[in-house]
């Protein structure tokens, strides 16, 4: 195999708009905006694409795209599109650099030998703050000594070193541009850039610098944010105009490129001979082609140690198949599986099928990931017995909105009020009941919500669960055995924007790809675990959900009764008397807004929410579904009947995730989970629907509750549980 590094070009292209352009009608405006950013959303799928705004921080240019690719065609191709779109006649492109990344030439004795390699690769961080600039050195400094120009870069390596919080990007471009290299700096603080510059100059080796202007500086927004910065244009909805704008702004596809039922052509045979390897880019993903003696192989560029490039690895045949090596510390994969024969590896990575068609080599699905290692709750159902079990249902079902509901609950399950307080305790105590308390729709308060699947290096994925379990907006966190291997739920308050919310938060977290799947039609939510029954064999839901009265908006005495309301039920005798009067009123006050708030459909129920994993349901099965567009409401009524599915809803698609309908069951085991698929998958046929995937939680990260019209940013804000629907 070849051993040849493999690296990246790089690209920052600066652009100005023609101030005709601003005025122009808004709807023409509205038009153009929304086609360039459909070309650079598309593009962000298949390489690295950053924006950033210029406004007010420079005169001769107004907004900036980093871009990453290891083709350098993909530049041309990008561009190509951009200036094709109603914005492009108004665009300049007053500054660009291109280079490439490479290992410096000068050794750094503070980097480790796998901080240098990683110098092959671009990853821009999470700061808020970009400053680029090109550089030239003057042509005396390459006729000093070798040792003369360590030991001046040896000074200037220590001044960086004292900015840890000011990120360095170095990459060459000797014969590629006009200047020699790029330098982006990034930064949440200016001052501290501004610092590191001034003592940057004091040393030996800026003596030496012929040019190191235009810098330009850039703020980190989104593709819609970057655009709207032109015009201090709203952000609009992009769905009804996409039909307009699609056909013109598609991504061109090469032919190498041409995906048909779900497999992409991606090399000619002859491309890729036996003993070698070939990168290629399917919907984005790097994937490493190999042939070893004429039997195709294909998996996930990037190694699970340390993101090496496999490609470039050395595969070696035995009698249990072949193997590649990462060429960075010879982590080894099975080429057909994915699977890590040897540490350093932390983990499998993805394999793909593969098959052969005349001359023509196509890349399809990915294989069944390997099942990951399940790190979940211990199931502590065997310390229940029936009156806890009927208990629970109770609670779960019905539970009993009167001033004294233990009582009432004693006399359901035919004990005492004592004995069944004791019984809630107890429950409480080993984790099983993880709150009572009213469960409110999260987006009729207003808050916007969303599913959001997530891929994130797999060495990486506990530090990247620490950063999105932080956002007291994020209720829940798993990961699951798929390649988007990070699941997670978001609600933000009504004045906060999601998406940009979103990015922020994921990029922080250092996330490789994500993809929001807000609800775009909820058929059911009703997390309800029978403890009493088998769940592959329960009757059908008869649950009819009633239309909302006329909805009134919310007052601030809502919302001050929500936030006296949404924590645990205190376990005294009066539990909504001790709420009412932490909330200054009555008791019967109380219930009559709880009855008014469900009416309107702004509460959903007060009810017991279980920890599932403690409560005997182990395996939490999200079933995702293909499903023909005009017949997704029709597999919502279908599988929304099954008492064992919880959640239920349509979401959006892409072109790597497929499936638009979701339905989430709990199970005893994953047996019991694949069952109840099978048996909603036999239903679903008559629609024509023939394929699905079940995705396991493997690990729980978080699973709490969004506190509703609190102040995040309070340090003494408590973070009780709450469900949230997304």
């Amino acid at each position: 195999m070849e051993t040849t590094a493999r690296r990246q070009f790089v690209r920052w292209s600066f652009f100005k708009i023609d101030p005709a352009w601003r005025a122009l009608p808004a709807a023409e405006r509205a038009r153009g905006k929304l086609a360039f950013e459909a070309v650079a959303t598309q593009w962000a799928a298949r390489i690295v694409l950053r924006p950033y705004t210029v406004v007010g921080l420079r005169g001769d240019v107004d907004i900036g795209l980093w871009l990453v690719s290891e083709r350098l065609e993909d530049f041309q191709e990008l561009h190509t599109q951009l200036m094709a779109t109603p914005m492009g006649p108004y665009l300049a492109l007053p500054h660009s650099f291109l280079a490439m990344t490479k290992r410096s030439m000068y050794v750094d004795k503070y980097a480790t030998e796998e901080e240098a390699k990683r110098r092959d690769i671009i990853v821009p961080g999470e700061s808020k703050y970009l400053f680029v600039y090109p550089f030239v050195k003057t042509r005396a400094w390459y006729a000093l000594p070798p040792a003369d120009r360590q030991r001046m870069m040896d000074e200037h390596i220590r001044v960086g070193r004292k900015y840890p919080d000011v990120k360095l990007n170095t990459t060459y471009s000797y014969g590629l541009d006009d200047q020699e290299f790029v330098v982006a700096f990034e930064t949440d603080a200016p001052s501290r850039f501004l610092d590191l510059v001034q003592e940057l100059r004091e040393t030996e080796a800026s003596n030496y610098t012929l040019r190191d202007t235009p810098l330009i500086p850039g703020i980190a927004t989104t593709i819609r944010g970057m655009l709207n910065s032109l015009d201090g244009g709203e952000n609009v909805e992009a769905e009804p105009v996409a039909e307009e704008v699609s056909a013109p702004v598609a991504v061109v596809q090469t032919p190498e490129r041409k995906a048909v039922n779900g497999w992409t052509e991606v090399a000619n045979v002859s491309e890729v001979a036996p003993g070698s390897a070939k990168l290629v880019v399917v919907d984005g993903e790097q994937i490493a082609l190999y042939n070893v003696d004429g039997t195709f192989y294909a998996l996930s560029n990037r190694c699970s140690h340390a993101r090496g490039p496999l490609v470039d690895g050395a595969v070696s045949t035995s009698e249990t198949g072949a193997q590649v090596a990462c060429p960075w510390h010879d982590a080894q994969f099975d080429l057909k599986t994915g699977a890590a024969l040897c540490k350093p590896a932390r983990g499998p990575v993805a394999a793909y099928n593969v098959k052969v068609e005349g001359d023509a080599v196509l890349i399809g699905p990915q294989k069944t990931p390997l099942t990951q290692e399940r790190e979940l709750p211990q199931r502590v159902d065997d310390q229940l017995d029936e009156i806890d079990k009927k208990l629970v249902n109770t609670m779960q079902f019905k539970f009993p909105v009167v001033s004294r509901p233990w009582q009432a609950l004693a006399e359901e399950v035919g004990s005492t009020e004592a004995d069944v307080m004791r019984r809630l305790a107890h429950l409480r105590e080993i984790g099983v009941v993880r709150q009572i308390s009213p469960i409110f729709d999260t987006r009729k308060l207003g808050y916007k919500s969303s599913l959001v699947a997530a891929r994130v290096a797999p060495e990486r994925l506990e530090e990247a669960a620490a950063v999105i379990n932080s956002h007291p907006g994020v209720s829940h966190n798993y990961r699951r055995d798929h390649d988007f291997n990070m699941w997670f739920t978001i609600a933000v308050p009504p004045d906060h924007d999601l998406d940009a919310e979103v990015q922020r938060l994921t990029e922080r977290a250092g996330v490789d790809k994500v993809r929001m799947l807000p609800t775009l039609k909820m058929y059911k939510i009703a997390v309800k675990l029978n403890l009493e029954e088998d769940e592959t064999k329960l009757a059908k839901d008869t649950q009819k959900y009633v239309k909302a009265a006329e909805v009134r908006p919310l007052t601030e005495r809502d919302k001050h009764l929500i936030r006296a309301t949404q924590d645990d039920l205190p376990l005294v005798e009066q539990p909504f008397k001790a709420l009412a009067e932490s909330a200054g009123i009555t008791e019967d006050e109380l219930f009559a807004w709880f009855a008014d708030m469900q009416e309107m459909n702004y509460l959903r129920r007060i009810a017991a929410i279980l920890r599932h994993q403690k409560a005997g349901f182990t395996d939490n099965g999200m079933i995702t579904w293909k499903v023909p567009e005009d017949k997704v409401d029709e597999a919502g009524r279908i599988a929304a009947a099954y008492s064992t599915v919880s959640h239920c809803y349509r979401r959006p698609v892409y072109p790597d995730w497929q499936y638009n309908f979701f339905s989430m069951v709990h199970a005893r085991s994953r047996e019991n989970a694949e069952e109840i698929g099978r048996q909603i998958a036999e239903e679903l046929k008559s629609l024509g629907v023939n394929e699905y995937v079940i995705l396991f939680s493997t690990k729980e990260f978080k699973k709490d509750r969004v506190r509703y019209f609190v102040d995040w940013n309070a340090e003494d804000a408590p973070q009780a549980e709450a469900a949230t629907a997304s």
